[in-house]
């Protein structure tokens, strides 16, 4: 389903329990779901595309506020990439897309109403080639501009939002409680479950069809998909127990899967080559699968065997090292693969030395960090990781003004980078900029929908009378906007709607 993750929010996981016992009334249950907009009345078949706007926007919140996302911004901004080349074709023309990564070892993805997609860390390790992980998501791409989940929510129109706060609850259950979700799914002897289901089946197909003609068109290979599907199949078959997250959430039956080799059949072969981001994020990944000191060492040691064994480049074997060991804290061994990503690199690479620069830091040498930071940036551009490392180097050095012309220039294309205006607001305060700090941090609880610390920061903001009579202005009009958008939530959850 379009709707399907295997995550849930902490707070809900007893109530997932006594729901997948039969102990709670699910009506009741629901009056109190994850914090949900109004969502209105559906307009023909749909809800409308502000509603569910409005609606991704509040799980995105709840989700950022439980800390589940995964702050890898050299993996987001890859996967933003990937779905821009994918969205760029005209099957999604006119649909804006944000992908954001979780994580989590399990294969997985889905898609949110108002166009975010979730992406698992175990699904980018898994994926054979860059065409298979672009295959997954041209899938979820398809049930956006299928707008599936609006018809989805625009069947269910009296219990629309109750629907949603449960599925988001059950859906994400799995990362951390498989038994909780087997358990939820028991829910779907009810009427409205089984409606659900039933269309999700149409949806998985509708969505194949839709994400094989963005695939062709974008320049990857269609056969990733095929090929993707296949093993997912083949391990399904050999242990039920150990049924992929991905086909939980997004069945795949034997008919579903001819239909797509014979829509992928008819195509004219098309051969992808894989790009170094995508071998060094998958690389990465399956480094750090596992992050205790003996999981670390038992991936480094295998992908050094696969490097000498010529399955794996040097420089994506040695980057993927290098990562692994900064994280289990070994600096000397983080620095000798870094040198050797770089010697086997006929260029040099913004992953490989955004990884140098938080060596540097966590070593505490700034100074060289910067350096290396400066360099890197001049070469090779202000990639988003690389600013915000060189920010926290200035930073570390007591550049506070340094560190504030970086931070304001990294927002300027990253606006929703909770990290970007933390570092902000910390060299304002260290300059004694209160106000101007205030207002970042005002910015953090925003975008995390924690709306009373956002406003009591504006008003602090405010308290400091450092403010100009123009700033003032626009802090009064944005504090009317917050407690209104507050005001409106919290009649939205006494309702139930």
């Amino acid at each position: 389903m379009s709707l399907c993750a295997s995550w849930i929010l902490p707070r809900a996981r007893p109530l997932l329990v006594a729901l997948s016992l039969g102990l709670v009334n699910v009506s009741a249950v629901c009056a109190q779901p994850v914090d949900l907009p109004r969502l209105g009345d559906a307009a023909g078949d749909q809800l409308s595309p502000l509603a569910e706007r409005r609606l991704g926007d509040s799980i995105m919140r709840e989700i950022r506020r439980e800390r589940a996302l995964l702050d890898d911004p050299e993996l987001a901004d890859y996967l933003n990439r990937l779905a821009a080349r994918l969205a760029a074709q005209p099957a999604a023309s006119g649909f804006s897309f944000e992908l954001f990564a979780v994580d989590d070892r399990s294969i997985n993805a889905f898609a949110l109403p108002g166009g975010y997609i979730g992406v698992h860390t175990g699904l980018v390790a898994s994926a054979q080639a860059e065409s298979e992980l672009a295959s997954v998501l041209a899938h979820e791409l398809g049930h956006v501009t299928q707008r599936h989940v609006a018809r989805m929510l625009a069947a269910q129109q009296q219990t629309s939002s109750v629907m949603v706060a449960s599925l988001v609850a059950a859906l994400l259950a799995a990362r951390s409680n498989p038994q909780a979700a087997v358990g939820l799914a028991s829910l779907g002897s009810t009427v409205q479950m089984q409606q659900m289901l039933g269309f999700s089946r149409d949806a998985e197909r509708e969505a194949d069809r839709v994400g094989v003609e963005m695939l062709q068109q974008a320049g990857f290979d269609p056969q990733g998909m095929v090929e993707f599907f296949g093993r997912l199949q083949a391990a399904s078959r050999l242990s039920e127990a150990a049924l992929p997250g991905y086909l939980r959430t997004h069945p795949l039956s034997g008919e579903r899967m001819s239909d797509i080799q014979n829509r992928v059949m008819a195509l004219r072969y098309r051969q992808h080559a894989d790009s170094i981001e995508f071998m060094m994020l998958r690389a990465r990944y399956r480094v750090l699968a596992d992050r205790s000191p003996e999981g670390l060492q038992r991936a480094s040691q295998i992908m050094a065997r696969q490097i000498e064994d010529g399955a794996v480049r040097p420089a994506v074997g040695h980057y993927a090292i290098a990562s692994g060991a900064l994280v289990a804290g070994d600096l000397s061994g983080a620095r000798r693969s870094i040198n050797l990503a770089r010697q086997a690199l006929a260029s040099p690479h913004s992953f490989v030395e955004h990884v140098a620069v938080l060596v540097e830091l966590e070593a505490r040498q700034p100074r060289l960090a910067l350096a290396i930071a400066d360099q890197a940036i001049q070469r090779l551009g202000a990639t988003r990781a690389l600013a915000r490392a060189r920010i926290r180097a200035l930073s570390a050095l007591g550049d506070w003004s340094a560190a504030v012309l970086a931070s304001e220039q990294a927002l300027e294309s990253a606006r929703s980078d909770t990290e970007l205006w933390t570092l902000l607001a910390r060299a304002e305060a260290a300059l004694g900029n209160q106000a101007k700090a205030h207002l970042a941090m005002a910015e953090v609880h925003t975008m995390n929908g924690v709306w009373i610390a956002a406003i009591e920061q504006l008003q602090a903001a405010q308290r400091t009378r450092q403010l100009d009579f123009y700033a003032s202005s626009k802090v009064d009009a944005r504090l009317r906007e917050l407690r209104a958008t507050f005001l409106q939530e919290r009649e939205d959850r006494r309702s139930g709607r």
